[in-house]
């Protein structure tokens, strides 16, 4: 950032900056970092929407057959897209149905199921959320009068079987990068030469009609690759007429269309830009931009979470600032060959004195609000990169306060190298957003759904084990062995669970034994953390051997 002016009254030797085909070159580097950060930054986060509760319950015992599947998430979902599949015993598909939004309550959602069978059921659903993203998760029950015992081993099964992911999730990222490069040039490009006679200059038109098609070609690009990565295909299915249907139903997908119309608008005053605008050419310039922005905070993660009404807008300010200091910086690199920026860099210096702090500001307060406090920024994959990118913002802020130095004592030409690094910083900052959109900021990395120990006591083996580990209902599994030898049958098995750290006390599970030394249970977690199981066994009378474990229950 150059919170300056410049003093110079011509292109000195030496400061050219960054020239057209310089900032091709920069913008290029960011494409290819942002594939590197794509290929070692764990897979694109599919839980925007977290599933509060289920009917049937996960791993519940019903006495007959349900006649839907009910999911309730914690947020609105969309009514399209979405479908659960019903897998038996064998692993075979018995049912497919698409979701039913309810129409008193956007956050839930019913598939009708055929009359099944006893026996053992997993359920394997998927969602849109309403930002735009894939949610999937699976759960089992069982149909009868006594628990098997397999369904922790069915639902594993089932899921290695059937998880799938599209692969067009990296190229939307980087689809994503282009729309922003293009849209933040856009608007800086005519915020810094809104009055200016370089507004017609032949290199500045060309990089706006190169960036106008780069929102064109992110926003049709997305439009098309929305349905084959939700519904987890791949190229095959990009012109798919049904899937472009379903997505033009979703909040994302009109947010897309406006976009694309949006484009074209931006090609027509692109290409009228002239050192003479008239005062409609401006107000059509506002408007497109005001409808441009709308489209990103309208579809974003703010618009998915709490208070919409208060973080929508300040969205559309957020970005709005960044495209008049960020892309004011950029186009103030691109017009800088061959013309006397000294009028350019004094407004330039003026818009980036107000938007830095916006920036800053609404960055700040967006990312606490999304992730729900600071505590948790280094735990999912979204608060790392909000780390990253605030991290480089800083460095862009250092390298702008040391070019305003330089610029004071040597003049414009000293601070040819600091803005080319700067420049370089800036598109890095929007690789790192366009990371950023595709992260769920709730979801952590993926972990097992399962947890499992063994315990030794008195030569006898205790298989332990917990399906699935997370905030909910859940099946627990005791299997009693000795090291290479018989076992009498145990005359009673407890097992009971408390969390320490909310000062839980001891939650007992009932447990029946549903083969030779095979115990189940089920609990319910209604907490994550660190929960002491504690296993008592009695092998024989008057005898009683304690195997303790910590189970880590997840969110």
């Amino acid at each position: 950032m150059v919170v300056a002016t410049c003093r110079c009254r011509g292109p000195a030797k030496g400061s050219r900056i960054v020239t057209l085909h310089t900032f091709r070159r920069l913008s290029g580097a960011a494409i290819a970092s942002t594939v590197l950060a794509l290929t070692f930054i764990p897979g694109i986060a599919s839980a925007h929407a977290i599933l509060e509760s289920s009917s049937p319950e996960a791993s519940a015992l019903l006495a007959s057959s349900p006649k839907e599947i009910r999911l309730d998430f914690d947020e609105q979902v969309e009514d399209t897209l979405g479908d659960v599949r019903v897998y038996d015993s064998e692993q075979r598909e018995v049912s497919k149905s698409n979701t039913v939004r309810s129409t008193s309550d956007a956050s839930v959602v019913t598939a009708e199921v055929p009359t099944l069978k006893n026996g053992v059921y997993v359920v394997v659903w998927r969602v849109v959320s309403a930002d735009g993203h894939p949610v999937t998760g699976a759960f089992p029950f069982e149909i009868g009068t006594k628990s098997t015992g397999t369904s922790a081993a069915l639902l594993e099964d089932v899921l290695n079987r059937t998880e799938t992911t599209s692969p067009l999730g990296n190229p939307m990222s980087i689809l994503r990068l282009l729309g922003f490069l293009g849209l933040i040039l856009l608007i800086g490009c005519v915020s810094l030469l809104w009055r200016s006679p370089l507004l017609g200059n032949a290199r500045v038109r060309k990089s706006l009609r190169y960036s106008s098609v780069s929102v064109a070609v992110s926003s049709l690009g997305l439009l098309l690759m929305q349905g084959p990565y939700t519904a987890g295909k791949s190229w095959g299915s990009l012109f798919d007429s049904f899937l472009i249907g379903e997505v033009m139903q979703t909040r994302l997908g009109l947010a897309l269309f406006i976009r694309v119309i949006c484009a074209f608008a931006w090609g027509f005053i692109t290409f009228t830009a002239s050192a003479t605008v008239s005062r409609r050419w401006r107000i059509g310039v506002i408007a497109t931009a005001v409808i441009t922005i709308a489209t990103y905070a309208a579809s974003g993660h703010q618009s998915a979470g709490t208070l919409p009404g208060i973080f929508v807008p300040l969205d559309m300010i957020h970005l709005a600032a960044i495209s008049t200091w960020v892309g004011a910086l950029l186009a103030l690199a691109v017009v800088s060959k061959d013309n006397n920026v000294e009028n350019e860099a004094k407004r330039f210096s003026q818009m980036a004195t107000w938007s830095m702090p916006v920036v800053v500001v609404t960055g700040v307060v967006q990312g606490l609000h999304l992730l729900g406090g600071i505590s948790t920024i280094t735990q999912t994959n979204f608060g790392k990169l909000l780390l990253l990118k605030t991290l480089l913002v800083g460095a862009v802020v250092v390298f702008g306060s040391k070019a305003r130095a330089k610029l004071q004592m040597y003049g414009f030409s000293s601070i040819t190298k600091i803005i080319r690094w700067e420049s370089t910083l800036v598109v890095l900052v929007l690789a790192v957003t366009s990371l950023m959109v595709a992260q769920s900021p709730n979801a952590k990395p993926s972990t097992p759904i399962s947890f499992s120990a063994t315990k030794v006591q008195n030569n006898i083996v205790a298989e332990l084990s917990v399906v699935p580990a997370v905030v909910g209902t859940a099946e627990v599994h005791v299997i009693l062995t000795p090291p290479g030898g018989s076992l009498t049958p145990a005359e009673s098995v407890t097992v009971q669970f408390d969390l320490p750290s909310r000062n839980i006390p001891a939650i007992p599970v009932s447990m029946t034994e549903i083969g030779p030394n095979h115990w189940i249970g089920i609990v319910q977690f209604p907490f994550s953390g660190a929960w002491n199981m504690n296993t008592r066994v009695s092998p024989a009378p008057n005898q009683t051997l304690l195997f303790a474990t910590v189970v880590t229950v997840q969110d």
